[in-house]
């Protein structure tokens, strides 16, 4: 499962963190639903997937202004149903998700390197694993192989963000409680602003959460098609984080044959605590590929 920050103060967003050097662009989908891509800057493009309850947006200006110094260029895409955009007919599985993504780096003109966050870990394997010609190379941060056996393993965790019963403002405080650095908990300013923000956006876009948890529940078990997947892959886990533990990140490593594993300091919310570390981590592995 992937989390990440929806909205946050002015200082952590893309949009205002960066200089957007391109419109964005919609692209339809069979069942009716709808995705929204941006790229943005000059560079070696990498597809940046969010997870859950995370828009295009999530990322974090420091972390992007990291990577276009380094030469990569972010693609940012609101998952469906997390952009304005409606989830589609029925109830979308994780297949669906992962085919959206396909559709954006055909759209870029594919293969193109991917990097999956959390959820976003699972719908970029998903990828890696059905449509391995359209990625160049992988990079999985704060990810798991196997969402059921974790979910298992540690039911309170995901006790509250899979609850479709909990109100959408509970599994927003849940979301920031597991992925916020703890040294922004000590600034209650800038909590208290990024409670409220975040709340909205989920209040807005519940729809997509809810449709979101409904697709996490079913999530597979990628464990046994690991070995399929030859594309080069970064592992990148947080040695502190909360919601998906380092081991998790190990076995992603040791399963993947053409893969390596960095364990950073920090917690599920690595792209905010180091972000200039995690863009550095990239931008060589991706100029080694």
């Amino acid at each position: 499962m992937m989390l990440s920050l929806s909205a946050g103060p002015s200082d952590t967003s893309v949009a205002k963190g960066c200089h957007m050097t391109h419109s964005w662009h919609t692209l339809p989908r069979p069942d009716g639903a709808a995705v929204r891509w941006r790229s943005e800057g000059n560079g070696d493009p990498l597809l940046l997937i969010p997870g859950f309850g995370g828009d295009g947006t999530c990322w974090g200006g420091l972390f992007g202004r990291a990577l276009l110094r380094r030469g990569v260029a972010p693609v940012l895409y609101d998952q469906r149903g997390l952009g304005g955009e409606l989830p589609g007919d029925g109830d979308p599985a994780m297949e669906e998700y992962a085919s959206d993504a396909a559709a954006v780096l055909e759209a870029l003109g594919a293969p193109c390197s991917v990097l999956g966050w959390s959820m976003g870990a699972t719908v970029a394997l998903l990828l890696a694993v059905k449509r391995p010609e359209l990625v160049r190379a992988l990079v999985l941060c704060c990810g798991t192989a196997d969402h059921p056996a974790l979910v298992r393993r540690f039911p309170e965790r995901f006790r509250v963000l899979l609850d479709e019963e909990a109100p959408v403002e509970t599994v927003s405080d849940e979301v920031l409680r597991l992925t916020v650095p703890p040294s922004w908990e000590k600034n209650p300013a800038m909590m208290r602003s990024l409670r409220r923000s975040s709340r909205s956006f989920f209040s807005r876009r519940e729809r997509g959460i809810r449709a979101q948890q409904r697709a996490l529940r079913r999530a597979p078990s990628l464990a046994a098609s690991l070995g399929a997947v030859r594309i080069p892959s970064l592992v990148i886990a947080g040695e502190r984080d909360r919601l998906i533990p380092p081991g998790e990140g190990e076995a992603l490593a040791l399963g993947l044959p053409r893969s390596r594993l960095e364990i950073l300091p920090g917690g599920h919310g690595l792209i905010y605590e180091n972000p200039e570390n995690v863009a550095k981590l990239v931008s060589d592995f991706l100029g080694g590929v």
